[in-house]
């Protein structure tokens, strides 16, 4: 778990790190007055503000107000409305990607535009009060805390980089600008063209009831047309209702749920394999491919943003990104409240916050229209993730986990590595970093059928005394190698991240895959023994004969030593690639067979990831003695302890290790297909 407040190779000074802080300009900027949602009545006019193009401005359009929606028990109130102007006209409606516009009535703020009706016209959208989403600021940030030491990745490059969104007018939406902008300002803003729209919405805000229809026309030439032959036709239609009479009867009494307008999830970096690997593993239905520039992760430590601002949410960034685009509803100093509806619904979360440019728009009829747009620079954290929006902080960031992926592919002779930032969540990690490493894979070979892959990671981590899980296999597959060689690394980061004692901190991952477009397996053939009778404690050497596939035989030996606890008698022997159960441990796993081996459920944690690096590897033959050992008695086990102590002495006078591993594991340049045994006599010692 690294966080970006600290660099790779040079720890900042308490005393340094205060000195930034005064070195660094902070523009503080505050609420606006709201509208409570008792006070808001349908015929009410508004406007909303949102950016729809590169040229980054914030945009205004009309809202007319129809009435509330009462969603039930527990369920939010919902205004519904209507857009128009020429905003609206050339988007071709409200589309995803503008949830979290700001709604305004004379100044006040109301809500986020935050979700649609299918089957109904796509000028038509519910907002979220302000009121409910005010709260997100103020709930438990328990991922907030750090208990371990973090990591600074950013560079001096970064920690001095202006950032890449073009700024907008200084005059925010907010109070202070309402209520203390002074003349002067105004005579500036008037000889600013390219403002004047920023300009006409201050002014609106600061003027009363009266002057807003005023201030409405001064908003857009354009949109003052609009409104006049869209807003009046819906007022028409939805008069206002008196004080006392609630808005929601004069709704139809069966009111359509509505639906929300997520932001569409934009994915960078995925090829089409990637795409279906990272959809089937966070059970997404639908990914939106963006043509993003973030593959560095820069970090925008001066970053500011206003209500309008378009805004990304992310839980990749780098090579692979991740995320959603949205806009920004409110902003209090350093907070934000943005999107009007939830990202991935989790709560409490650790997510990048990123600034945001728009592309462009798309329309869509039935509310499939959509708002194409990039995450960017890092420039703070979302730590809420609720029904009614997403909140955050501008300029404090979240513990990331950095992931490494070097492909080489021995058929094209090329090698590319890629890296990227995972924000630490222990339900994605595992899945996304799969989803990267298969991606990876994909992308620089081009080709995954009947292919062969060497698989090497390392996951540095305090999940273990040794501080990281190393492993290497070998896998082939003949239609997908992608789908098999990633299976071990998701499982050791599903092992890492599923401590039920304490949360792992995971300080980076490394994963190295060698691409061969052959088949590289091979079967047992025989394993022929040097001596048939041998003592506990004895090393035989067997003559094992292997078939590769489509090749010509090919013969090794392997030294076997006797373990010196081994009973007289007939001893079986078996020998299976490290990844194939040998026929006596499948029987004790049916329960056919009884095995003094404890279960899965009895082994610690420790024990369980300690099993994986240790477990036998595809490309190994494993020697180890066959059939399972039953039940002993207490009299039994006392006997075979005295015994066993006693070979054991026998055995330090040779000259032979007492303690001999039970099982011995030769590596090979083949993945093992099968098992075969053999058998010698042990005699008494």
């Amino acid at each position: 778990m690294l966080s970006l407040l600290k660099k790779l190779t040079l720890k900042f000074t308490l005393t340094a790190i205060i000195a930034l802080a005064f070195w660094l300009p902070i523009e503080v900027k505050a609420m606006p007055e709201i509208l409570p949602l008792d006070q808001i009545q349908s015929g009410m006019s508004g406007v909303a503000y949102t950016v729809v193009d590169n040229s980054g401005k914030i945009e205004p359009f009309n809202v007319d107000i129809i009435g509330l929606i009462d969603n039930g028990k527990g369920s939010s109130k919902m205004i519904m409305a209507k857009a128009s102007g020429a905003v609206i006209d050339k988007t071709g409606g409200v589309l995803q990607g503008m949830s979290g516009s700001p709604v305004y009535i004379n100044g006040k703020l109301v809500g986020a535009l935050a979700a649609g009706l299918k089957e109904m016209s796509p000028y038509t959208f519910f907002i979220t009060p302000i009121e409910d989403m005010l709260p997100l600021w103020d709930m438990p940030d328990p991922k907030a805390e750090n208990k371990y030491q973090q990591v600074d990745l950013k560079t001096e490059d970064n920690k001095e980089k202006k950032s890449d969104v073009e700024e907008v007018d200084k005059d925010k939406i907010n109070d202070k600008d309402i209520n203390q902008k002074s003349d002067n300002d105004k005579d500036k803003d008037k000889d600013k063209d390219k403002d004047k729209s920023k300009s006409e919405k201050v002014d609106k805000k600061s003027k009363n009831d009266k002057s807003d229809k005023k201030s409405d026309k001064k908003s857009d030439n354009k949109s003052k047309t609009d409104k006049k032959s869209k807003s009046d036709k819906s007022k028409k239609k939805d008069q206002p209702v008196k004080k006392d009479e609630p808005v929601e009867d004069k709704l139809p009494v069966e009111t359509p749920k509505p639906e929300s307008k997520n932001s569409s999830l934009f994915v960078d970096g995925f090829d089409s394999r990637g795409l279906q690997f990272l959809s089937n593993e966070l059970g997404l239905k639908e990914l939106l491919i963006s043509n993003s520039t973030t593959g560095k992760s820069n970090v925008n430590y001066n970053a500011t943003l206003e209500p309008g601002s378009a805004v990304g949410v992310a839980i990749i960034c780098g090579d692979f990104s991740v995320g959603a685009t949205g806009t920004i509803t409110a902003v209090d100093g350093k907070k934000i409240l943005g999107f009007g509806h939830s990202f991935t619904h989790t709560g409490n979360v650790n997510f990048f916050m990123t600034d945001a440019s728009v592309i462009g728009t798309i329309s869509g009829a039935n509310g499939l229209g959509v708002k194409i747009a990039n995450v960017g620079n890092i420039i703070g954290r979302i730590n809420q993730d609720r029904d009614t929006g997403v909140a955050g902080i501008i300029g404090k960031f979240p513990s990331v986990v950095p992931i490494n992926v070097k492909i080489t592919d021995k058929v094209l002779g090329k090698s590319e590595t890629y890296n990227s930032l995972m924000a630490y969540n222990e339900t994605f990690i595992p899945k996304l970093g799969a989803a990267i490493a298969y991606t990876a894979l994909s992308r620089t070979t081009d080709s995954l059928s009947e292919s062969t892959v060497d698989v090497n990671f390392s996951i540095k981590t305090n999940a273990i005394s040794s501080g990281k899980i190393e492993r290497k296999n070998t896998f082939y597959n003949a239609t997908d190698v992608g789908q098999v060689a990633v299976i071990e690394l998701l499982q050791a980061l599903n092992l890492v991240c599923s401590n039920t004692t304490q949360e792992s901190d995971i300080f980076s991952i490394d994963v190295d895959m060698t691409f061969d477009n052959e088949r590289r397996t091979a079967s047992l053939v025989s394993a022929v023994p040097n001596k048939t009778k041998v003592k506990p404690g004895e090393t035989i050497e067997l003559n094992v004969t292997l078939q590769p596939y489509r090749k010509k035989n090919e013969t090794l030996k392997i030294s076997y030593t006797v373990p010196v606890t081994m009973k007289e008698g007939p001893l079986t022997l078996d020998l299976h690639g490290g990844a194939l159960i040998p026929v006596s441990q499948a029987l004790a796993n049916s329960g056919l067979i009884t095995s003094t081996e404890n279960n899965d459920a009895a082994k610690n944690y420790n024990d369980k990831i300690n099993e994986l690096i240790n477990s036998g590897r595809n490309n190994q033959i494993v020697v180890e003695p066959g059939g399972v050992a039953e039940p002993k008695s207490d009299r039994e086990l006392k006997r075979e302890i005295a015994r066993a102590k006693k070979a054991q002495e026998k055995a330090l006078k040779a000259g032979k290790k007492a303690n001999t591993p039970k099982e011995t594991k030769v590596d090979t340049n083949y993945i093992i297909d099968n098992v075969i045994h053999t058998t010698i006599e042990v005699e008494k010692i």
